[in-house]
C-alpha cells in the first residue's frame, strides 16, 4: 500500500468521497493521489485545495504516475475515456471501474489485457462507512482482487460478488444513501408539520437513524425480529406500522430497488458499444 499511487480520473462525489476517506483513514499521503477532470477545472482545484492532492488537466501526467487507474466518470463519458486511455494504460496497472452499469467486457474490450475491476461503493466513503461491492474482470488476479478490497476496506465495508448481480448492488447500497436521507427528510418534516422546531427534528431523526442502524450492527436478530421487538401490540409503533403497510411502504421500496437496478441495465445499453 506503501508504493501505490491512486489516479482519479473524474473528479466528481464519488471520486471526492473516496479520495476523502483514503485519506482521513491514511491509506495514502496526498502526493499519492491524482485527480484529472475533463472540463471542470475549478472542481479540480477545490481538490487540491481542500485534500493537497495531485491535480493535472490532461490523463498523460496521472496514467504515467498511477500503478491504479479509477475511472469515476459518467455513464455517458466511458466511450470517450477509453478511448483516451487505450494504449496508455500499461499491463502492470489495475483499472477499478466505479462507473453504473457498464460492465466488464466493454472495458476489457476497450483496455485489450489490462486487468479491470468493477467495484461499486456508495457516497458514505467519505465518513469512512461505504457498502462496496467487487467484481473482478477475466485478467484480474487475485493479488489484484486483495488489492482492491484493501482500497475500499479502507473507507467502509468491501465484498466480492459475481458480476450478474452488480446492478442490484448498485440499486440497493450505491444508490441506498438517496433512500436512507428522503426518509429521514420525510420524518423531519413530519416532525416539524406536527410542532417540533427543525434542528429538533432533525437531531432525533437523525439519532434514531444512528440508534437502529447500530442495533442492526450489533445485534444478531434479524431487521424483522428487531421491529417486532419495539412494536408492542395496539401502541403507537403498531399504528404507525399499519399505515406504511397500508400505503404500500414494503412493495415501494422494492419497486424503487427494482428500478433503480433495471436502470443500471439501461444505461449499459445506451452508453456501453454494442458487443460483437
Amino acid at each position: 500500500m506503501n508504493e501505490m499511487v491512486i489516479g482519479m480520473i473524474g473528479a466528481g462525489n464519488m471520486a471526492d468521497a473516496l479520495i476523502k476517506g483514503l485519506l482521513s483513514r491514511r491509506v495514502l499521503p496526498p502526493d499519492a493521489i491524482w485527480a484529472t477532470n475533463r472540463s471542470n477545472r475549478e472542481r479540480l482545484a477545490g481538490l487540491q485545495a481542500r485534500y493537497g492532492v495531485q491535480i493535472t488537466p490532461v490523463k498523460p501526467p496521472l496514467l504515467e504516475a498511477a500503478s491504479i487507474v479509477v475511472l469515476a466518470v459518467k455513464p455517458k463519458d466511458t466511450q470517450e475515456v477509453l478511448d483516451q486511455i487505450t494504449g496508455t494504460v500499461r499491463g502492470e496497472q489495475l483499472v477499478i471501474s466505479v462507473i453504473a452499469g457498464i460492465p466488464l467486457a466493454t472495458l476489457e474490450r476497450a483496455l485489450r489485457g489490462i486487468p479491470v475491476i468493477r467495484a461499486m461503493p456508495n457516497t458514505s466513503a467519505a465518513v469512512l462507512a461505504s457498502a462496496t461491492a467487487l467484481a473482478a474482470g477475466r485478467h484480474a488476479t487475485e493479488d489484484h482482487l486483495q488489492t482492491a478490497t484493501r482500497i475500499f476496506e479502507a473507507v467502509g465495508d468491501a465484498v466480492t460478488v459475481p458480476e450478474n448481480v452488480l446492478d442490484v448492488v448498485t440499486a440497493l447500497s450505491g444508490s441506498g444513501p438517496a433512500y436512507v436521507y428522503r426518509l429521514i427528510e420525510a420524518m423531519i418534516h413530519a416532525g416539524t408539520d406536527l410542532g417540533l422546531g427543525g434542528e429538533l427534528a432533525r437531531r432525533l431523526a437523525v439519532q434514531t437513524l444512528i440508534g437502529a442502524a447500530r442495533m442492526l450492527t450489533e445485534s444478531a436478530a434479524d431487521p424483522g425480529e428487531l421491529r417486532r421487538n419495539v412494536t408492542s401490540p395496539g401502541g403507537t409503533t403498531m399504528a404507525a406500522l399499519g399505515v406504511l403497510e397500508e400505503r404500500g411502504f414494503a412493495q415501494a421500496v422494492r419497486a424503487a430497488i427494482s428500478r433503480a437496478a433495471e436502470r443500471a441495465r439501461e444505461m449499459a445499453r445506451e452508453y456501453a458499444p454494442e458487443q460483437p
